[in-house]
């Protein structure tokens, strides 16, 4: 079994990335509201059905993140580091994609379409965003999306104290596979905390779709079949789909499933491996600054709509500029931060 799934993850994150764009231009400012006149079934299905592209991204953090782990001893200072370390993974393009919106909120505030700007943009509201608090305690978002970033954050150190436990209890010798923690954690996450949304912003809530993802990934030591434990699971969470029909879950299950599978493929590196991981590489600068560049384009919108450029060609710069941002902030700000928090993890 070769491990060559970065290419086939590189393009699913890059993909969803670009459909979250799209729910979010569809959702957001007068591109939205020309766009549901003009193709009012597309833009309807991404308003209804765009955000669903999340349980991808849920899913693959949740596979990539079962795979750091991966026989290591997890106690307490590999905890403390793997948090720190995931963390500075996560802030400085967080914070880029703050900036880059409360930036245009504050100076084309005027202009930018109401529904976009945030209520208060304080300092309170600001430190809340910049540690992942917002929603915690009740203060606003100051951009789309960053809700996720900071589930990521609490499905990471959730997952962590799951594989932690039997260290813990010192049973370092001990036989428990994490993988059985993560299975009934995240069965019981699907069939009661996931069914009522005031838990929506605690790692509970979405821990069945994380544990998707961490149980996808290749496990010898999970039943003596081998994957037995991922396949009992799928079973388990089709059956709360069935239970609670849910169509974001069927999507993660059909994720989770591809990337499992994929991990069976042999694919020879060429420039087009290259390329989807790069394209992956810059989904998360694409996922936290597009909403920036959603609201300038609000400003500017309004004004040029008369100039006879075609609706399409404004649709298709959006995601143009989304990706060439998307771009920058990863060459310019994400690899100088992986040079200069994690040169050991390079060596």
């Amino acid at each position: 079994m070769t491990n060559v799934t970065s290419p086939f993850i590189g393009l699913l994150k890059w993909m969803s990335a670009q459909v979250i764009v799209a729910h979010h231009m569809s959702v957001y400012g007068p591109l939205a509201q020309k766009g549901h006149v003009q193709m009012p079934q597309l833009f309807k299905f991404l308003t209804d059905c765009g955000a669903w592209a999340v349980s991808v991204f849920l899913v693959t953090a949740g596979f990539l993140a079962a795979k750091t782990q991966d026989e290591k001893m997890v106690g307490f200072p590999y905890l403390r580091r793997a948090m720190t370390d995931r963390y500075l993974r996560l802030a400085p393009v967080y914070l880029a994609g703050l900036v880059l919106s409360t930036g245009v909120a504050i100076f084309l505030r005027p202009w930018v379409s109401p529904d976009m700007l945030p209520n208060h943009l304080d300092a309170p509201v600001w430190m809340a965003n910049a540690f992942f608090l917002q929603d915690i305690l009740g203060l606003e978002a100051l951009s789309a999306g960053v809700w996720y970033v900071a589930i990521d954050l609490q499905l990471y150190a959730f997952f962590l104290c799951l594989s932690a436990w039997p260290v813990w209890m010192g049973q370092r010798n001990s036989l428990v596979d994490p993988r059985w923690s993560w299975a009934a954690v995240g069965l019981w996450s699907l069939a009661y905390f996931n069914l009522h949304p005031e838990w929506n912003v605690w790692a509970i809530y979405f821990a069945g779709t994380y544990a998707l993802g961490a149980l996808a990934y290749r496990s010898q030591q999970a039943l003596k079949s081998g994957h037995g434990l991922f396949y009992l699971y799928i079973a388990g969470s089709l059956i709360c789909g069935w239970v609670e029909p849910r169509p974001r879950l069927f999507v993660a299950i059909l994720t989770a499933a591809l990337l499992h599978g994929s991990q069976y493929i042999s694919i020879s590196s060429h420039i087009g491996t290259q390329a989807a991981r790069k394209m992956g590489d810059c989904a998360y600068g694409i996922f936290m600054s597009h909403f920036a560049l959603l609201m300038l384009m609000s400003c500017l919108y309004p004004a040029l709509e008369g100039s006879g450029f075609p609706f399409m060609g404004w649709l298709l710069a959006m995601f143009v500029a989304c990706n060439v941002l998307g771009w920058l902030i990863w060459r310019y700000i994400d690899q100088p931060v992986k040079r200069m928090f994690f040169q050991r993890d390079s060596a």
